[in-house]
C-alpha cells in the first residue's frame, strides 16, 4: 500500500468556520494522532481490519490486559479534503471531521458500515458514542439472563452477583464491553471500570458506552460476516488454551462436601451406580466449618475433618478422578494468615493507606486481597503451590467480581471502581502466570465466575453464578452461553440443575443435564439439594445416565471443538447466524444453537412441553435419536419426549466418538467410531480430528499431537471414504487406530463387502497405522 509517512510533522488546517486540526503519524509505530484546539485522538490500525481509536489523555490508566497481539502496524495511505482526514487501509477507509473528530467508518468497497459520534465526558463517566441505524440488532456484552439481542436495554457494566437470578436479570457477574452489530462490525472498549452500556435505550440511533474511569479507547472491528468477526475478536484478544482432556467429563460438585469421609462416601456411590466421573470438586468446608465457623483465609485443610487430604487425592487420583479445590480473595480478620498479609500492606486500602476492611460481608469482617500487587499475588499464589504438590489438579475461584465491594476500595492499579470488572481478570492471569513459572507443562483449570475481555488466555472456565433453581433460571443459560461465545469467552457455563432457592423438581434437571451434555463444562452444582443424579428417583435415573454416557462418548468431538478453540479461535457453542445463512428478522433467535458445525441442539426450556418449533438452517438434517430426515430452511413442529432433547446432526458431518468409560484416564484412543451423516445431496466432506496425550501444556506448538483426516467423495459410480494420520509421537500414542465407521442412512442399492448393513446403517471396520491412510469404496448399484 502507498502510505504517506509524517514522522511527528503536523499538518495544519484553516477553514471559515472550521476550527484548526492538526495531523501527524509516527511512521515508526503508524500511530495517527488528530487534534483541534479543544481535542486530540489517535488512531492506530492494528490489523487492516481492527483500528485502535484513543481520546488523548495525561493521567496513568491501568492496563486491562486484554489485547493479545502487539499492533501489525500496518499504517494508513492518506489524504485530505477540505473538511476531512480519510485514512484507508486494506479494509477500511475513515473518513474524519476536522472539525469535531467524528469518524464515518466504510468499508474497501466504499459502502458505509457505521459512525463514530465523538468520545465524551461528564461529571461522572466519560465514553464515546456509534450510531446505530434502523433494524440494526446488537449482541454482546457479556452475561445476562435477557434475549441475545440487546438493542433497547442500558446495561451495567459490573460485575456482580445476583444469587438467586432467573430470567430478565441483565446485570451479572462477567460484563464484556465487547458489542457485535449485525452489520458485521463491532466495537470492543478497552476499559475495565465501572460503567454502562445504552444501546438505543435513551436514543434509538446511539450506541453509548462510558465509564467511571479507565482510559478512553475502543477498536473497531469489521469483517465480511458474522463467522469471520468473531474470530477476528479472537485475534484480537486470544484463544484459550486447550484445557485438560479431564476437564471435559463430569464434574461432581456440591455446597458442599462438608468431610473427607463424606467426599469419599459419595463418590464412591457415583461410581458404585456406573455414573462416570472426572473429578471431585470441594466447596469451602475443606479448609473449615462452614456456618459453625468459616475460616476463610486459611486455606488449608481443616484436619479434624481432612485428616489425610494428601492420601485422599492420591486415592482419587488412582480412580481416576481428579480434586478441585474452592479459593476467595478475602481474608476473615479472624483467619490465621490475616495479621501477615495485613502487615504486609496485600490488602486493598483505604485513601490513608491502611487495609480496608469489608464489614459486611457475608462470611464476616475480612480484607480482600489486592491481586493488581505482584507482590500479594505472590503471597497468595504459595497456598496454590502447596495444594498442587499434594495432587491438587484445578481450582475454584470464587467470589471474584469481588462479590462484597465498596468504592473507597484502593488498589495498586487505581481506585477500586477504575479497576473493578478487572478484579477476576487479574486473578486468573496470576494463576496462568504462575503455572507458566512453576508448572510450565501443565494445563490450567480455573474455574472464575468473573472476569474481563481476554481472560480465555489465562485459562478460566466462567460459570453463570448463583442461579435459581427454576425454569427461568434455566432458560437464561442459553442467551447468557451464547452472548459469551461472541465475544470469545468459550468455555461459559451454569450450575447444572440449578444452585438455589427452590425445592428438588426432577424434571428441570432432567433437561437441565440434558442440554449440559452440549456445554462446554459439564458440572451439576447445587446447594440444599442433591446435585448428584444418585439421589433422584429410579424413572429419572434410567433417562439421566444414558446422557451422562453420551458426554462421554462424545470425548474425541469434543476434544476436537477444544483444539478449534485454541488454533482457530472457534467457538464451541454458536447461535445460529454465527455459522448459517438467516433473515435478519431471525438473528435474535436464542433458544436454539450450533454445538461445534454438526450439532444443532433445541433445549426443552418448559415444564411439561410436549412440542417445540425448531428452525433447521439450509441443508439436509437428520435427527440424532432417531434418524429422521429434515430438509433445512423451515420450521418444524417437533415432538417432546421425556428420552431426550431435540438434537440434530448436519448431513455431510463427521462425528467421532468413542465407548463409554468410567472416565477418561481410562479412555483408549486406539478405538474409535467414526459416523457419518450421507445424504446424496451432499458430494463431498471432511473433517479433522485432533488428539494428543490429554495433559501436556500447547502440545500441539510442541508438535506431540497427531490428526486423523477424514474425507468423502461421492462420484457417478462410487461413494469413497479416505482416512489418514499425520502428527508425531507423544506419550500414549497408539501405533494404531480401530476405527469402526458407522454411515447413517446408508443409500439403497450400494453394495460393499466390507459393510455390513443394519435398520439402514452402515457399519465397517478398518485400521489406521500411524501416519498411514485406509480407504473404504461403497459401489452404487443401479
Amino acid at each position: 500500500m502507498k502510505k504517506i509517512n509524517i514522522l511527528l510533522v503536523s499538518l495544519l488546517v484553516s477553514l471559515n468556520g472550521i476550527s484548526q486540526a492538526t495531523l501527524s503519524e509516527n511512521a515508526e509505530t503508524g500511530r495517527v494522532t488528530i487534534e483541534t484546539s479543544g481535542e486530540a485522538i489517535s488512531v492506530v490500525a492494528y490489523m487492516p481490519n481492527i483500528i485502535c481509536i484513543s481520546k488523548e489523555q495525561n493521567q496513568p490508566v491501568a492496563s486491562t490486559q486484554a489485547i493479545s497481539p502487539e499492533p501489525e502496524n500496518t499504517g494508513f495511505e492518506i489524504s485530505q479534503n477540505n473538511r476531512h482526514w480519510i485514512l484507508k487501509t486494506d479494509s477500511l477507509i475513515l473518513i474524519i471531521d476536522k472539525e469535531n473528530l467524528h469518524i464515518g467508518f466504510k468499508n474497501h468497497r466504499k459502502q458505509t458500515i457505521t459512525s463514530h459520534k465523538g468520545f465524551f465526558s461528564d461529571s461522572v463517566n466519560s465514553g464515546f458514542r456509534i450510531s446505530l441505524a434502523a433494524g440494526e440488532k446488537i449482541f454482546g456484552g457479556g452475561e445476562g439472563a435477557i434475549p441475545l439481542n440487546r438493542r433497547g436495554y442500558r446495561l451495567n457494566l459490573n460485575n456482580e452477583p445476583h444469587w438467586g437470578y432467573g430470567w430478565g436479570e441483565e446485570n451479572l457477574n462477567f460484563s464484556v464491553p465487547h458489542f457485535i452489530s449485525s452489520s458485521n462490525y463491532s466495537v470492543f472498549f478497552n476499559n475495565g471500570a465501572i460503567g454502562y452500556a445504552d444501546i438505543g435505550k435513551a436514543e434509538k440511533s446511539i450506541l453509548e458506552i462510558a465509564t467511571v474511569g479507565g482510559q478512553n479507547q475502543y477498536f473497531f472491528l469489521y469483517n465480511s460476516n458474522q463467522h469471520a468477526l468473531q474470530k477476528t475478536f479472537g485475534c484480537l484478544t486470544g484463544t484459550q488454551p486447550m484445557p485438560p482432556r479431564w476437564a471435559l467429563g463430569n464434574l461432581m460438585s456440591r455446597f458442599g462436601y462438608q468431610t473427607e469421609k463424606e467426599a469419599r462416601e459419595k463418590l464412591d456411590s457415583m461410581l458404585s451406580a456406573g455414573y462416570p466421573v472426572d473429578a471431585i470438586i470441594l466447596d469451602l468446608y475443606w479448609f473449615g466449618l462452614g456456618p459453625a465457623g468459616w475460616m476463610m483465609g486459611d486455606l488449608d485443610w481443616y484436619k479434624p475433618n481432612w485428616p489425610a487430604p494428601e492420601k485422599m487425592i492420591n486415592d482419587f487420583k488412582k480412580k481416576g478422578v481428579n480434586t478441585i479445590l474452592i479459593t476467595e480473595p478475602y481474608i476473615l480478620e479472624s483467619s490465621v494468615n490475616f495479621a501477615e498479609a495485613d502487615s504486609l500492606g496485600y490488602f486493598a486500602t483505604d485513601s490513608t493507606g491502611k487495609t480496608n476492611i469489608v464489614e459486611d460481608f457475608f462470611f464476616g469482617r475480612a480484607g480482600l486481597i489486592d491481586l493488581f500487587n505482584p507482590d500479594a499475588c505472590n503471597w497468595f499464589w504459595k497456598f496454590y503451590q502447596k495444594q498442587v504438590e499434594k495432587g491438587v489438579a484445578g481450582w475454584w475461584g470464587d467470589l471474584g467480581e469481588p462479590e462484597k465491594f465498596h468504592d473507597d476500595l484502593v488498589f495498586k492499579s487505581g481506585k477500586g471502581p477504575a479497576v473493578k470488572n478487572l478484579y477476576g481478570h487479574y486473578w486468573s492471569k496470576m494463576l496462568s502466570d504462575k503455572y507458566d513459572e512453576h508448572y510450565p507443562e501443565k494445563r490450567i483449570f480455573h474455574l472464575n465466575r468473573a472476569g474481563f475481555a481476554g481472560s480465555q488466555r489465562y485459562g478460566s472456565y466462567p460459570w453463570s453464578g448463583d442461579v435459581s433453581r427454576t425454569w427461568g433460571g434455566f432458560k437464561a443459560q442459553l442467551p447468557n452461553m451464547l452472548s459469551m461465545s461472541l465475544s470469545n469467552i468459550p468455555y461459559a457455563h451454569s450450575d447444572l440443575g440449578g444452585f438455589c432457592a427452590e425445592p428438588k423438581n426432577e424434571e428441570l434437571y432432567l433437561r437441565w443435564l440434558q442440554f449440559g451434555v452440549f456445554n462446554p463444562v459439564f458440572r451439576p452444582h447445587s446447594e440444599k439439594v442433591p446435585s448428584e443424579p444418585i439421589y433422584y428417583s429410579d424413572s429419572i435415573q434410567r433417562l439421566i445416565k444414558p446422557f451422562f454416557e453420551l458426554r462421554y462418548r462424545l470425548l474425541p468431538y469434543n476434544y476436537t471443538l477444544a483444539w478449534r478453540q485454541e488454533q482457530f479461535g472457534e467457538t464451541l457453542a454458536s447461535p445460529l447466524f454465527l455459522k448459517a445463512t438467516l433473515p435478519k428478522m431471525m438473528w435474535g433467535m436464542w433458544d436454539e444453537y450450533f454445538w461445534g458445525d454438526a450439532f444443532l441442539i433445541a433445549p426443552v426450556l418448559e415444564a411439561g412441553q410436549k412440542e417445540k418449533m425448531v428452525f433447521l438452517p439450509n441443508g439436509i438434517w437428520f435427527n440424532f435419536f432417531n434418524e429422521n430426515r429434515f430438509l433445512g430452511n423451515s420450521l418444524f413442529q417437533v415432538d417432546i419426549v421425556t428420552e431426550n432433547i431435540p438434537v440434530f446432526v448436519k448431513a455431510g458431518s463427521f462425528i467421532p466418538m468413542t465407548s463409554p468409560v468410567v472416565n477418561t484416564a481410562e479412555y483408549d484412543p486406539s478405538r474409535v467410531e467414526i459416523h457419518y451423516y450421507y445424504d446424496r445431496t451432499v458430494m463431498q466432506a471432511a473433517y479433522a480430528m485432533y488428539d494428543d496425550n490429554g495433559e501436556t501444556r500447547n502440545a500441539y506448538g510442541k508438535n506431540e499431537f497427531e490428526i486423523i483426516n477424514c474425507a468423502f467423495i461421492e462420484t457417478g459410480e462410487k461413494l469413497v471414504f479416505t482416512f489418514t494420520n499425520n502428527g508425531n509421537d507423544y506419550a500414549g500414542r497408539p501405533d494404531k487406530r480401530e476405527i469402526e465407521l458407522i454411515v447413517h442412512n446408508y443409500p439403497e442399492m450400494a453394495f460393499s463387502e466390507e459393510v455390513k448393513i443394519e435398520n439402514g446403517i452402515g457399519k465397517a471396520k478398518l485400521e489406521l497405522k500411524k501416519n498411514g491412510s485406509s480407504k473404504i469404496e461403497i459401489i452404487k448399484m443401479k
